[in-house]
């Protein structure tokens, strides 16, 4: 249970740059800055990772991001999704 909760709550981190990179170019800003996306973070009190945020910049710079967001949900329609619960009770 502790490695379940390490992991949603290590994604949650990771996916705070992204969520502040969106909510910064849905305000109108065509292309962050760190800072920018800093003053969001810290808008509500969390602390940004100097070198993620760096490193997703990085990745963004130049790049179309709804073109981005295209690729990334083809990458998961890719993906196998597990499922498939197979039998039940079935008697009778």
């Amino acid at each position: 249970l502790n490695q379940v909760l390490a992991r949603s709550s290590a994604c949650r981190l990771k996916m705070k740059h992204v969520a502040a990179y969106l909510l910064a170019q849905l305000g109108g800003n065509a292309s962050p800055s760190a800072a920018d996306v800093t003053s969001i973070l810290d808008s509500v009190g969390v602390e940004p990772d100097s070198e993620k945020l760096e490193k997703l910049l990085g990745s963004l710079e130049g790049k179309d991001l709804v073109e981005v967001l295209a690729a990334g949900k083809a990458k998961m329609a890719a993906m196998p999704s597990g499922g498939g619960g197979g039998g039940g009770g079935g008697g009778s």
